[in-house]
């Protein structure tokens, strides 16, 4: 029987997936509500930076970052914009299942990226979640029947998203910024919402929103997709690993199409399960062979090989 840390680290991993995969309950009532989504994003980001924020107060957190970091942390919030930017643009264009589990294939694009640009070795394991990856997102373009619309470029522009996440995530492991977490997330965040702050601004629009109701709603939606999810993260890897909360990680598109097609109508057609298992597939097997190399990574130095 998993121990009560154990037991808590699981919670938070499962409650990390879940409220990510709810970003699909808040976007399309937004949008149907016809707000600016550049000013939603800025709301989002804006008070994202508050709260956590005041965690970190709280926690009597340093602030503090030097001038190359803050630097790495204005490019880490920007590629956090971006990836909210075109996964916006992809829900005009896809129906929310598809949007939403075509954006989880980014732990695929950073294997990818780390093995052309860091010379790190894919496993045969990785190798079948690209597979996995592509051959889901090919099967979910097949059938366009009902409300489950498809189009090519709705996908590019997904894709977009999760390449910037994927770069995200990748600064944050290999970027060599000093500082927590949750500080490099109270930063990414803060830019993010200074550059929906400059756009808005830059196209001429004002971004003062003085409607109570909506702006409860998106500081609803800053706090379970953005600050929950991740602080429930941080809290997962320090009591169970990040090979652990990575594979729960899995449920955040199973999350997202289960309340678009419950909670908005949209259609579950056979080319959206299939496509979805597909990926929850590649998700689990790219954990694996990530671990998978760095078991076999550890085995060779121990062995004392070269």
């Amino acid at each position: 029987m998993p121990s009560g840390n154990k037991v808590k680290g699981y919670f938070n991993a499962f409650l990390s997936a879940f409220s990510f995969g709810l970003i699909p309950l808040f976007v399309i009532p937004i949008k149907t509500a016809g707000i600016s989504m550049d000013v939603v994003l800025f709301y989002r980001f804006f008070f994202a930076a508050i709260m956590i924020g005041s965690f970190l107060l709280v926690k009597r957190a340093s602030f503090k970052v030097g001038a190359l970091d803050l630097g790495k942390l204005a490019l880490m919030g920007l590629l956090y914009a971006l990836s909210a930017e075109f996964l916006f643009m992809g829900y005009d264009l896809l129906s929310a299942g598809i949007a939403s589990t075509v954006l989880y294939t980014y732990p695929v694009l950073v294997a990818i990226i780390l093995y052309f640009f860091f010379k790190e070795k894919i496993s045969l394991i990785t190798k079948l979640s690209i597979l996995f990856a592509l051959l889901g997102v090919m099967i979910m373009s097949w059938e366009g029947g009902g409300s489950m619309n498809f189009n090519i470029y709705g996908v590019v522009i997904v894709m977009l998203s999760a390449l910037s996440y994927a770069l995200y995530m990748i600064m944050v492991s290999k970027g060599g910024i000093k500082g927590s977490e949750v500080m490099v997330t109270f930063y990414s965040v803060l830019f993010s919402s200074l550059f929906y702050a400059i756009k808005t601004l830059g196209l001429g629009a004002t971004l003062v929103y003085t409607d109570p109701y909506w702006l409860g709603f998106i500081g609803a939606f800053s706090l379970v997709t953005t600050v929950l999810s991740v602080l429930c993260i941080v809290f997962a890897i320090q009591l169970i690993g990040s090979t652990s909360t990575a594979v729960l990680g899995a449920f955040e598109p199973v999350v997202a199409v289960l309340i678009s097609v419950f909670m908005f109508g949209e259609k579950l057609t056979w080319n959206l399960f299939v496509g979805v298992v597909l990926i929850v597939c590649a998700l689990f097997l790219s954990v694996m062979g990530n671990q998978f190399q760095k078991n076999r990574s550890k085995k060779i130095i121990s062995s004392g090989s070269v």
